[in-house]
């Protein structure tokens, strides 16, 4: 357990109307001297923790330099900096009343072609004055472009007063770009009021105060990392411990110790990080670790799996980890972040829906377990927050149990895109009921007045006048053979012009014949759901096109596939004449 001891009365600040105020109150208030931030390295061990008034402090420094670049309402990227250095940048620039644009690191030698061409979009829609660097070698490189200002790795006791925008609820604080699943990234317009808003909810949701602590990996560059390990610690009192992303991936007991080390936890991550801790994890090292003081663990970001929520809850009640911590939920950047979320403590509702009626439309119980599709309840909406299911053509709601289109209400909903009025007017801009509602562009319907997530709009299959959802038909061929068991996969249209479905499953297995085996299994099992022809390719881990966020790219997919650069391990069609390649076989 943590060195620290709690507080004995949990601290309640007031509610702030920007973070900076929150950050303000914080740092003037019972608790100042109290760590707020505990950054943590690739073994688990501390390498900096800052006090609310050293956060400040070290805030008011960088913002001071901030403040001889440019003006309020300019943009300043913000790239995912180590230890301490994201959150001291990223709340210096709401400080200095500039824009904060949060964006992956920004390393020499960038691993891959898709991150540089995120960043090089994100920086010619936005136009940023500077970019904050985490050491002066960094900022002295005499590049041309944003000035590159350097974190400061010390506090001043200079009073820098605030920006006044830094203060005002309704300036702008960031611009979140979009992961880009569907589209291009575009950037959402968040002013400080939807930041403390939905944070407040979502506070309020799971009973957060100064007693609990927030442990992260998410990446900060996205919403959920940055509301949930920033904007949640400092509004609600909380503190938070964060580590790296690969820390995680490297070896995820580094999570879980860090989960263990503190007295009431709140955390985070989407569905595939509890998935990847069943697999890397061997039994007897989750008999060591206790999870007991974990009391929210919330799940989303992508599609929320009960057989996820199982075999984690059944490989780590050795652990002392209680089934009913587990939140699902769902959020959006264009929403802030959190929209509905399970109440933490109560057991996860999970449904069977018959997949035929879902296709029309209609969320029906099923009548046996070959025609269900099992989904997870994300919940109920925040406080303050209206979701409707509407009829995307006709903008018509929806009764319950019938599947459409999910609209939002709430003081969470941004101000639309960054230099993109017309798409902002079409997905932010729609009416109902006398009050403004988000588009989502995703589908669900509601049950008992819980929310259950079908499908993304743009991603359904039509199939015979009917609409199937991409990651059902994934599900399918992911359990027809232990070959494809656990792994993901991406489904799409055989062609735009002609019925029919391609799905590709990764894969660890290298043996041609159960390939074969496989593949087969899987088409016959989508072909027998699905009253189309099929084809299915195996590929190697890690060869789906995915986001930054880790969510499947399924048109990017398909276009790797038809113009023959995804490297398939094997493949097997029932459609004659499909635009389907020779089948190829590689090693590991």
């Amino acid at each position: 357990m943590t060195s620290l001891a709690r507080p004995a009365f949990p601290t309640r600040l007031p509610d702030p109307a920007t973070v900076v105020e929150a950050l303000l109150l914080r740092a003037s208030g019972p608790d100042a001297a109290r760590p707020v931030f505990t950054a943590l390295g690739q073994e688990g061990e501390r390498l900096g923790r800052l006090t609310a008034a050293e956060l400040l402090g070290r805030v008011r420094a960088t913002a001071a330099a901030l403040g001889k670049v440019g003006g309020p309402g300019d943009r300043v990227v913000v790239p995912a900096l180590p230890g301490l250095d994201f959150p001291v940048g990223f709340l210096a620039c709401l400080y200095a009343g500039r824009i904060a644009v949060p964006v992956p690191p920004l390393r020499a030698g960038t691993r891959t072609t898709g991150r540089a061409d995120r960043l090089a979009v994100i920086r010619e829609d936005c136009d940023p004055v500077a970019v904050l660097v985490s050491s002066p070698q960094e900022s002295l490189q005499g590049r041309p472009g944003p000035a590159m200002i350097t974190v400061s790795r010390s506090s001043t006791d200079e009073d820098v007063p605030p920006a006044p925008c830094a203060l005002d609820a309704q300036a702008v604080a960031l611009l979140q770009y979009t992961s880009g699943s569907t589209s291009d990234p575009r950037g959402v317009v968040v002013r400080h009021g939807n930041l403390v808003a939905n944070q407040v909810a979502l506070r309020d949701r799971c009973e957060l105060d100064s007693g609990t602590t927030v442990v992260s990996w998410l990446p900060f560059f996205h919403d959920m990392g940055l509301c949930t390990g920033v904007v949640l610690p400092l509004v609600s009192g909380a503190a938070a411990v964060t580590m790296e992303p690969s820390t995680f991936v490297r070896d995820p007991m580094v999570w879980l110790r860090a989960i263990e080390a503190e007295e009431d936890v709140f955390a985070a991550a989407p569905d595939f990080a509890y998935e990847l801790c069943v697999r890397r994890i061997p039994a007897q090292e989750r008999r060591r670790v206790d999870l007991s003081t974990w009391r929210v663990a919330a799940n989303g970001a992508e599609p929320v799996r009960a057989d996820t929520l199982r075999r984690f809850a059944d490989a780590f009640r050795p652990s002392f980890f209680r089934p009913e911590v587990f939140s699902p939920g769902y959020g959006l950047a264009e929403c802030t972040l959190s929209v509905t979320l399970g109440r933490p403590l109560y057991d996860s509702p999970v449904r069977r829906y018959d997949r035929d009626a879902l296709a029309r439309g209609t969320a029906t119980p099923a009548a046996s377990p070959d025609s269900a599709v099992e989904l997870v309840g994300c919940g109920t909406p925040l406080p303050g927050v209206r979701v409707r299911i509407v009829d995307a053509a006709t903008h018509r709601v929806l009764p319950a149990g019938a599947v459409g289109e999910i609209w939002v209400s709430g003081p969470g909903n941004c101000q639309g895109y960054w230099g993109r009025d017309a798409e902002s007017a079409q997905v932010f801009g729609a009416r109902l009921e006398g009050g403004s509602y988000v588009r989502t562009g995703d589908l669900g319907c509601l049950d008992d007045g819980e929310l259950f997530i079908t499908g993304r709009l743009k991603d359904v299959l039509v199939v015979g006048g009917e609409n199937y959802f991409p990651q059902d038909i994934e599900a399918v061929a992911g359990a027809a053979h232990e070959a494809f068991t656990h792994q993901r996969a991406a489904a799409w249209p055989l062609d735009e012009s002609a019925p029919g479905v391609a799905v590709v499953v990764e894969t660890t297995e290298r043996d041609p014949e159960v390939l074969a085996r496989a593949v087969r299994a899987a088409g016959m099992a989508v072909a027998r759901a699905l009253p189309a022809p099929v084809s299915v390719f195996a590929v190697a881990r890690n060869q789906v096109p995915r986001t930054t966020s880790g969510k499947t790219r399924r048109r990017d997919c398909a276009k790797e596939v038809r113009a023959g650069r995804l490297p398939l391990l094997a493949q097997w069609s029932s459609a004659p004449g499909a635009p389907v390649r020779e089948e190829r076989r590689h090693s590991a």
